[in-house]
């Protein structure tokens, strides 16, 4: 159309109300083909109401005894939409004729909760007793509706009503009553010794009827040795404690976002994760209703079979420790051991011939075990002079599989680490060539060879973790400066793989790579990989397991001189972690900040303020990591995601491989604190 030629200036100008004719259609259609236009038009709206109400009653019967009642509602109402205009492209709509979507959700709950409270102390002129014993009942209603066109009818027009095809959507609804007892029991003699143990049960109606009721409890002990046993003079203070507790999910999911697989706006958009801690149905043979033939909505019964004895998932947790100071507490060490046993839920693959896919019970049990430690120590004190502060902590775990029953095979099974990380491989001789492919010139994979070994390049989880925090005063300035960081655990760079694949990393643009691309617009193979090609009469043979070649005698072993094009090459070349695996090992200079404390003097005797101070502050000021992979900030993948899938599996998944994200970025900034 002629109105391509024209000025951004003229398509504002000839947009206006009341104007017609073919200067209107002219900016009409460039409105919907232009990126000016379309970045007003491709529109996001997030809106929402929240609702709370708190309530406390108190009543003192005596002095050791009283009662408490607290209700309280917590509410929200939220409604995202979005507007795809015309001529935005998006994965899963090629015609480009735009969409509009709306996704409403609502929550309200309430909680009651009674509670009796005892307390009195040197009960038989020792003991020390407090109580706590109570209710709470918890009622919540959950709604969500997911609305979106099939095309716009008409350019512009963002309703359901202009929906081109039949519109779509979907909608989820849920409701929960869980009645809750508990009880706290805290007993102390003098300050030697303490203890606390604790209870709850929970009864849910979202559970199975014969498991919907759980108990969990905890116990803890602590003794201050130092108060009743003569220590060493340079033993300031010695405590010693050990706690077993038991946590169970009750079934529930911490977020909602409503499954939009089958609706047109799957392939664009964002997914917006809401509070929810409202039942997940792990437990419940449910229907699904979706379109099937001709778009007729149909019901389907789940083909998964629940067992009769699952439990929700738990965990175990038992800890010792001690905390221990020297020297008049001018050096302390705080340490702890722990041991967690987890249990979760897992859907096991059936025979098809049964007519069900799945079977979902307990399973997948592992166990976490670590030390964790905190060293305080004061080298220089000084009361109004110059002191020197110095705090550092350390801590490592290990994950091991206990009663892993979801695909047991030779790298995932019980005794192995959870964090595991391993994958296909490239073939290597056994003094590490790299293998090409005599027929494309690209590097031979593990697959390639029809073979189903898998390399194992280590764990995800880091051998340990470290921080030191200094904190250095005079009179009335500090300088405080954190370092941290991890040592071991691997992780793939997603990107540098990506941007290999895209033909947007530097290294497939320079060197050798970069001399050969050139010819990739030719569709002429001009680069030549450094590798080797391995014939024989048998072809490549590898270990089943580990991947090593095993018929090396029998092969012949040439220099690669096969040619492929650049982008193939790379694309190959990150195809698989193999060459993207780095360590997770790196150093920050988490903050630094310097503060200056005003003089109460400088505000006169009849000031409200208390307390004065201004920092100037800087966080992420340096990233020590292998120059190469600087792309990516590992700080950001340091845990593992605890998850329920939608299979139903609770899986503790490393992060074994890295997103999409910008370089790490630094930040400076000013603090002003006034206390009253």
């Amino acid at each position: 159309m002629g109105g391509a030629d024209w000025s951004m200036n003229d398509m504002k100008d000839y947009w206006q109300p009341g104007k017609v004719g073919i200067q209107q259609k002219y900016a009409e259609y460039y409105r919907y083909n232009n990126p000016y236009f379309m970045s007003y038009e491709w529109l996001r709206g997030h809106y929402q109401n929240n609702e709370y109400g708190y309530l406390s009653l108190n009543y003192k019967l005596n002095n050791e005894v009283d009662f408490q009642f607290r209700p309280s509602m917590t509410a929200y109402d939220m409604m995202n939409n979005e507007k795809l205009p015309y001529s935005a492209g998006v994965y899963g709509r090629e015609l480009r004729q735009g969409d509009y979507r709306e996704d409403r959700r609502s929550q309200f709950e309430t909680n009651e909760d009674l509670q009796v409270r005892y307390h009195r102390n040197e009960i038989a002129g020792f003991l020390d007793v407090q109580a706590v014993g109570g209710g709470t009942v918890r009622n919540q209603t959950f709604n969500s509706d997911y609305t979106s066109t099939n095309y716009l009818n008409v350019p512009g027009i963002y309703n359901f009503a202009n929906s081109l095809n039949p519109v779509t959507g979907i909608s989820y609804r849920s409701s929960m009553l869980v009645l809750s007892a508990y009880y706290s029991l805290d007993l102390g003699y003098k300050s030697y010794i303490t203890a606390n143990i604790t209870g709850r049960v929970d009864k849910s109606s979202t559970l199975p009827s014969n498991t919907n009721s759980y108990f969990y409890p905890s116990f803890n002990l602590a003794s201050v040795i130092s108060e009743y046993v003569h220590l060493p003079s340079a033993i300031s203070f010695l405590k010693v404690r050990g706690s077993y507790a038991s946590s169970k999910s009750g079934g529930t999911s911490a977020t909602f976002s409503p499954d939009i697989t089958g609706t047109p706006a799957n392939g664009y958009g964002y997914y917006w994760a809401s509070p929810y801690n409202g039942p997940a149905y792990l437990f419940s043979k449910t229907y699904t209703l979706s379109p099937t033939y001709n778009n007729q909505v149909s019901a389907a019964y789940t083909d998964v079979v629940i067992s009769n004895n699952i439990q929700t998932s738990e965990r175990k947790a038992y800890e010792a420790g001690l905390d221990i100071r020297f020297l008049n507490n001018r050096l302390g060490l705080d340490l702890t051991r722990y041991h967690y046993k987890n249990t979760g839920i897992v859907q096991q693959l059936t025979s098809q011939a049964s007519g069900y896919s799945g079977y979902r019970t307990n399973g997948d049990g592992y166990t976490n075990d670590g030390w964790e430690a905190v060293i305080n120590g004061t080298p220089v004190s000084h009361k109004d002079g110059f002191s020197w502060n110095v705090t550092a902590n350390f801590f490592t775990f290990k994950r091991k599989w206990t009663d892993y029953v979801s695909k047991p095979d030779n790298y995932e099974k019980n005794g192995a680490r959870v964090d595991l990380v391993y994958d296909d491989a490239f073939v290597r001789t056994p003094d590490g060539k790299m293998v090409i492919d005599p027929q494309s010139g690209v590097y031979l994979r593990y697959s390639d060879v029809g073979t189903s070994a898998k390399k194992v390049y280590g764990h995800s989880d880091p051998d340990w973790q470290w921080g030191v925090i200094n904190t250095l005063s005079y009179k009335g300035f500090s300088f405080r400066f954190q370092f941290d960081g991890m040592v071991g655990g691997v992780i793939e760079d997603n990107v540098r793989k990506k941007t290999l694949q895209a033909g947007r990393h530097t290294e497939s643009a320079t060197g050798a790579l970069g001399a050969a691309r050139p010819s990739d617009e030719a569709n002429v193979a001009a680069y030549t990989g450094d590798g080797v090609v391995l014939t024989g009469t048998n072809g490549i043979q590898l270990d089943p397991i580990n991947g090593n070649i095993v018929n090396m005698k029998d092969l012949n072993e040439t220099k690669n001189t096969v040619k492929s094009q650049v982008q193939p090459f790379v694309t190959r070349a990150a195809s698989i972690p193999d060459l993207d695996i780095v360590k997770k090992t790196y150093a920050k200079l988490r903050e630094v900040a310097i503060t200056y404390k005003v003089p109460n003097k400088v505000f006169g005797k009849r000031t409200i303020i208390s307390d004065a101070s201004v920092s100037l502050v800087g966080r992420n000021l340096l990233y020590f990591f292998p120059d190469k992979y600087k792309d990516l900030d590992v700080d950001q993948y340091s845990q593992s995601v605890y998850s329920v899938g939608n299979n139903g599996k609770y899986s503790a998944t490393p992060s074994s491989s890295s997103g999409l994200q910008t370089p790490t970025t630094r930040s400076y900034g000013i603090n002003i604190n006034f206390s009253f």
